[in-house]
């Protein structure tokens, strides 16, 4: 009987501290490789959804403002007079004047001769391009991530409705001389996205922008639109 209660007391002993001990650095090293996994896979994520979010906030800014521009002075009547607003217009800020039915916040234009008039500016406080009518008057976010707007015009001074050079916002600026518009505008992640904060310095046409030093990821976008209903 004794013979059998010695030979199952040794069948029943537990794990020695040695063996115990290598059981939770190979437990640590196996939770270190999965969390370091998980952690890159997100990393990756966030990348590539903060691109993404750049690319769609870009391309649709640039679309939304080729269509703005390209109405100017539009009319089924005819082309009207002043396709611009020149006075009212700046470096970060178009006025677009055109015949519609409706202006750019969805308000009917027949109280004011059927004559649309729309504001497309940068608001830097908010990061957004925004669209103010001359009957809505509220500035409406169209765009956002939108961390800085440059317009340039192109200008025609011997009639052959080709641009010889494109200028930056002059009050003096002749509407009649103007057949083209250059716009460009820089795109953020909006959230920090890459590994290191780094600052850069980006190209808006005749501008440079510095960007702070952090992990948001940035990119310019830009078109030219000829003008299809200059008088």
């Amino acid at each position: 009987m004794k013979q059998l209660n010695a030979a199952s007391q040794r069948k029943q002993t537990g794990l020695s501290l040695i063996e115990l001990m290598i059981a939770l650095v190979l437990g640590l090293v196996v939770v270190s490789a999965v969390f370091n996994t998980y952690l890159g896979s997100s990393r990756s994520s966030r990348f590539s959804q903060g691109l993404q979010q750049i690319q769609e906030n870009g391309r649709y800014g640039i679309t939304t403002l080729q269509r703005g521009i390209r109405l100017a002075g539009y009319s089924p009547d005819g082309n009207i007079d002043e396709p611009f607003d020149i006075v009212n217009s700046s470096d970060t800020q178009l006025v677009v004047r055109l015949t519609d039915t409706h202006d750019c916040n969805g308000e009917l234009t027949d109280t004011v001769d059927g004559i649309a008039i729309n504001t497309y500016a940068h608001d830097d406080v908010n990061e957004t391009i925004t669209c103010m009518g001359n009957v809505g008057l509220t500035p409406m976010p169209v765009v956002e991530g939108v961390e800085a707007m440059r317009f340039l015009w192109g200008i025609d001074a011997d009639a052959d409705g080709v641009p010889e050079r494109y200028i930056p916002y002059d009050a003096t600026i002749s509407a009649t001389e103007v057949v083209a518009m250059r716009v460009a505008i820089l795109v953020g992640s909006g959230e920090p996205i890459r590994s290191r904060a780094t600052a850069e310095t980006h190209v808006l046409f005749d501008q440079e922008v510095i960007s702070p030093e952090d992990k948001i990821a940035r990119d310019v976008f830009s078109t030219t639109v000829l003008l299809r209903n200059i008088p």
